[in-house]
């Protein structure tokens, strides 16, 4: 049984009505409270609506009615069952009251044993609500806590492939953060949603992983590339994919890191895709990357001066890149990196 001192709010016009059901609840080993109308019933119930467990109620009654005080009931403390009392024992106005939020209906005179089935059937009905949201917000919280370890994994994958791609090309150093720096500017800019937002970070921060695959001579190679050598540098979307298909919790970031080197014209590669076709987070990606590559030394050239660099991507708007995320980044540019990079000693 669930009745171990739980409080029942009372709430009728009639004094010998409540004196019964007092009496009849303290014999039940039921605690009480009395409310003479919807009104003082409404006001214990925002007074006391911690401790009340359940709420018999009448529907006649002078000023606020019985049906307010169930509107307010399951409008702001849903958990109470309201057992409606009345003189009518009509089936649809019963039923009428219950969608509007009683839990069921007692006809006066009422008997001790139906009082006290619908109060246990109300209790257990609370406790059942209680447990369900108890569990729900257990798993909740574990949703929430496998997602932070998921996202710690991600975290410490991405920073292992970094120093990784660094310690085979020296030239890059820096680069993969720097792109991921740019793209999350962009990414708000463009008012990316924050899922959108993460996925860009983690893409831009392994979009040249695919490097690990190929000789650090050929990296660092300080003259122009021929065409057999070029031909292997443009291996490195592909295998990045190839490196990072074992990993299921990265496999959606995959499409965008093979598509980095893709052009708006579908000039591109590794498969010479175009326009909407190439992922949108893989366009902005290419044009961070385009601008830190000319903007860093390398091994074959000095570092771009940043009016060079910046023209260049206006020239590529529509053909090497999309037009959309070159104005972002021309925006990006001129109220948050040019003054940075000039303030670091850039050209």
């Amino acid at each position: 049984m669930l009745n171990d001192k739980k409080l029942i709010l009372i709430v009728d016009d009639e004094e010998d009505i409540r004196e019964i059901l007092s009496e009849t609840l303290k014999s039940l080993n039921f605690e009480y409270l009395t409310a003479c109308d919807g009104d003082e019933a409404i006001t214990l119930l925002d007074q006391c609506h911690d401790t009340i467990d359940a709420v018999i109620c009448d529907l006649k009654m002078p000023k606020v009615s019985g049906d307010q005080v169930i509107a307010h009931g399951a409008q702001h403390y849903p958990l109470i069952p309201i057992i409606i009392l009345t003189g009518f024992a009509q089936l649809d106005m019963a039923l009428d009251h219950i969608r509007l939020g009683a839990f069921d209906y007692m006809t006066k005179p009422f008997r001790v044993k139906e009082l006290l089935l619908l109060l246990n059937r109300a209790l257990e009905y609370r406790q059942l609500q209680e447990d369900k949201i108890a569990y729900q917000n257990t798993l909740e919280k574990r949703i929430e806590e496998a997602t932070q370890a998921l996202h710690n994994r991600v975290v410490q994958t991405v920073s292992s492939f970094i120093l990784a791609i660094e310690e085979k090309d020296r030239y890059t150093q820096g680069h993969s953060k720097r792109v991921a720096e740019y793209s999350g500017l962009m990414a708000k800019a463009l008012n990316l949603p924050e899922e959108e937002r993460l996925d860009l970070l983690y893409a831009a921060q392994l979009h040249d992983i695919g490097k690990i695959g190929i000789s650090e001579h050929l990296l660092n190679k300080p003259g122009k590339l021929n065409k057999i050598e070029y031909e292997t540098i443009k291996t490195h979307p592909s295998k990045g994919v190839k490196i990072l298909e074992p990993l299921d919790f990265l496999g959606h970031l995959l499409p965008i890191i093979e598509a980095h080197h893709e052009r708006f014209d579908g000039k591109g590669y590794p498969k010479g895709l175009a326009e909407d076709n190439i992922p949108f987070l893989a366009r902005i990606i290419a044009v961070c990357d385009t601008f830190d590559a000319m903007t860093s030394g390398r091994s074959y050239r000095k570092a771009l001066p940043l009016k060079i660099a910046i023209q260049e991507l206006k020239d590529g708007a529509g053909s090497q890149f999309d037009p959309q995320v070159v104005d972002a980044f021309l925006n990006v540019f001129e109220e948050t990196l040019e003054l940075k990079m000039l303030s670091q000693g850039a050209p």
